[in-house]
């Protein structure tokens, strides 16, 4: 008696365990499987998941460890990544430690390091962002769908899978791929962004429709190929395309970086001849495809990849877009949508009209002492005319340092001029003149004597 009763437990806990299956692989990315249960219920938390000829422990993190008819399981090789990725999954949560191989390989689930409960040996597609998934009695790729049914409702009466290994065979007959765009994208807050996803391998498939989903990785999203979407706050956010058509799907991301709107605008010129300056203060370069530049009735849009490098300003003359902004005349910078970007207003001091060339054998130009060029971005002309004006000015001050010089050569003449005055004077000294001399006759005394 006592041996029948040990027999019938064995029994019934086999039975029990043999409803317990795998329905689920995700085999690249953060991995994990799902297991889901058509019979009584069976805790887990002393079951193994065995995988590359181990038999790794099972850790609950989330929810309760008995899995009861109807619910599913997930067993994650890195939960917190799993959570982060599938931040609304509620369900029962266990954590091991596994690396699956996306070319495919047999995995189990054992009530204990020898009882083997379920095996599956699946066929991945290397680089798959997909699942493959139990669907009735056929195993094949699809969108992950942890913890719910898979794209097609398995039934309650469903057969449990074999304690002999299965094989899930993954019948691929035609991909679709789809594209986010760039992997890396920096974005302005409060900024309306024009999402474009392209998708390919649906040009045979003649009245397949795409369903292309949109997750802003912000809470929102949006369906289309091309949307419009806005981050409020600066951040980092992972921005998900999801293609659906029938059986064929595809996912691609992107990492979206947005900052605060950090710019300057100025102008110059004259009415003649004018520009504008945007220089972009941020250490990230921005995309201003499609903004808008207003000024008065007229409207300059930027054509497509645009690009402002970091700490780098950008010119744009009135020859190109149009628009008449002299100095004092900014014009309105504009996001795709219309609404203004807040933008800090530079001012400018170029007062005259703008240099104009002449050409005499070679081009020169001819400006004004009191032209002056906007200090973030000059124009060639006006580069050449800060030359010139720089060497106007230079001229005066040459002038003026010659001064001392003329001084100098005045004295040293003035000091030749006294010196051959005086060598004059002396040459006047020495010369003995007539004039200088007068003659005194003396009388013969012989002739004159009285005789005594």
């Amino acid at each position: 008696m006592k041996y029948f009763l040990l027999f019938s437990v064995l029994f019934f806990a086999r039975t029990v365990s043999a409803q317990v299956f795998i329905s689920e692989i995700k085999y690249t990315g953060n991995e994990w499987i799902e297991v889901s249960n058509d019979g009584a219920p069976a805790d887990l938390s002393l079951w193994k998941f065995y995988e590359g000829g181990t038999n790794h422990k099972l850790k609950s993190v989330q929810g309760k460890t008995s899995i009861s008819s109807g619910d599913y399981a997930i067993i994650a090789n890195d939960a917190t990544a799993f959570l982060n990725e599938y931040s609304g999954f509620s369900g029962i949560l266990f954590d091991s430690s596994f690396s699956l191989l996306d070319v495919g390989e047999t995995v189990s689930i054992k009530s204990s390091d020898t009882n083997i409960i379920d095996t599956v040996s699946y066929a991945g597609i290397k680089g798959s962002k997909n699942s493959t998934q139990k669907i009735g009695s056929a195993w094949s790729e699809a969108v992950p769908t942890p913890g719910v049914a898979n794209s097609v409702s398995q039934s309650a009466n469903a057969p449990s899978a074999p304690i002999a290994t299965n094989t899930a065979s993954v019948q691929t007959t035609s991909q679709v791929t789809a594209q986010a765009g760039p992997q890396t994208r920096v974005v302005l807050a409060g900024a309306p962004i024009i999402f474009e996803g392209k998708i390919a391998g649906l040009e045979n498939s003649f009245g397949r429709a795409a369903q292309t989903t949109w997750s802003f990785g912000d809470g929102a999203s949006a369906e289309g190929d091309s949307v419009t979407h806005t981050y409020y706050y600066p951040g980092e956010y992972t921005a998900v395309l999801d293609v659906v058509s029938g059986s064929l799907t595809a996912t691609d991301k992107m990492l979206v970086r947005v900052v605060l709107p950090n710019l300057s605008l100025s102008s110059g010129g004259d009415s003649a001849r004018s520009f504008f300056t945007i220089q972009n203060n941020g250490g990230d370069e921005l995309d201003i495809s499609s903004w808008q530049v207003a000024n008065k009735e007229k409207i300059f849009t930027f054509p497509k990849n645009t690009i402002l490098g970091a700490r780098k300003s950008a010119t744009f003359a009135s020859e190109v877009t149009g628009l008449a902004t002299p100095v004092g005349n900014i014009p309105e910078l504009r996001f795709p949508n219309g609404t203004r970007v807040p933008a800090k207003v530079e001012t400018v001091a170029l007062q005259s009209p703008a240099p104009v060339l002449k050409t005499v054998g070679k081009t020169n130009v001819i400006a004004s002492a009191e032209t002056r060029v906007a200090p973030q971005a000059p124009s060639l002309q006006e580069a050449s005319a800060l030359n010139a004006i720089s060497e106007a000015e230079a001229s005066p001050r040459q002038e003026r340092g010659l001064w001392p010089w003329y001084v100098g050569s005045a004295f040293l003449g003035a000091l030749a001029l006294l010196g051959i005055r005086l060598t004059q004077d002396t040459k006047q000294k020495a010369t003995i003149n007539a004039d200088d001399f007068e003659i005194i006759e003396e009388t013969d005394n012989e002739d004159n004597e009285e005789p005594h």
